[in-house]
């Protein structure tokens, strides 16, 4: 899926060659870094190959001699972006802490409301049916929901939720809840509707919770 970048030499007007794969790896992640934005900011479909080029300062045809086009480009961003995502999630659900604690700690994750989901923000475009764009995505959301219920199974096996939840039902629960409140808030055009969204998720593990 992900193009390799191989060493090149380039012929300078000294007469020395000089390999240039520092260079290639530079531009391949700065047109990375580019599409990751567009991602966000436009989504698959209106993220041109000329709006990534001009956002990334890479010359003309270095998209596809470091991708095999802009697939390829959007599929290897949106996997750095898991990525990063990822290391937040790692920090959160494996601290030294109660599970029902980590569950609020994602609750209370910082998340950029008014820009929205950087995955979830694809699910209204054609593009969440693509075959290739489609299983990074499916996959993000499918790993956080069994990382939900693990959670919410050993806060059960810790008394501190009650044994007859769903795990699976109250994990996506709660993503749907996160997800629902970034598109109310974009909607709105104002954070308020995912905070509260947020804040009632919280509230009731609370009240069925042990938690004071």
């Amino acid at each position: 899926m992900v193009a390799l970048c191989h060493a090149t030499s380039y012929f300078v007007p000294s007469g020395m060659y000089v390999i240039g794969e520092e260079k290639m790896t530079s531009k391949r992640e700065a047109l990375i870094e580019a599409a990751k934005e567009l991602l966000w900011e436009r989504g698959f479909e209106a993220m041109s190959p000329k709006a990534v080029l001009a956002a990334s300062g890479a010359g003309q045809g270095s998209l596809y001699h470091h991708f095999s086009g802009k697939r390829d480009l959007a599929a290897t961003a949106l996997e750095d972006v898991a990525g990063e995502l990822w290391a937040q999630f790692d920090a959160i659900f494996g601290a030294r802490r109660s599970a029902i604690k980590r569950l609020m700690a994602y609750l209370d994750m910082p998340r950029e409301a008014l820009r929205g989901c950087r995955f979830g923000r694809l699910a209204n475009e054609r593009s969440i049916a693509d075959p290739v764009i489609n299983p990074i995505v499916q996959k993000f959301f499918t790993d956080l929901e069994t990382r939900l219920a693990l959670s919410v199974r050993a806060a059960q096996k810790a008394g501190d939720l009650p044994s007859s939840l769903n795990a699976k039902d109250t994990a996506m629960m709660l993503n749907a809840i996160v997800q629902g409140g970034y598109v109310l808030s974009r909607v709105h055009q104002d954070p308020m509707p995912l905070k509260q969204a947020v804040r009632a998720a919280k509230a009731m593990l609370r009240t069925i919770s042990s938690m004071p």
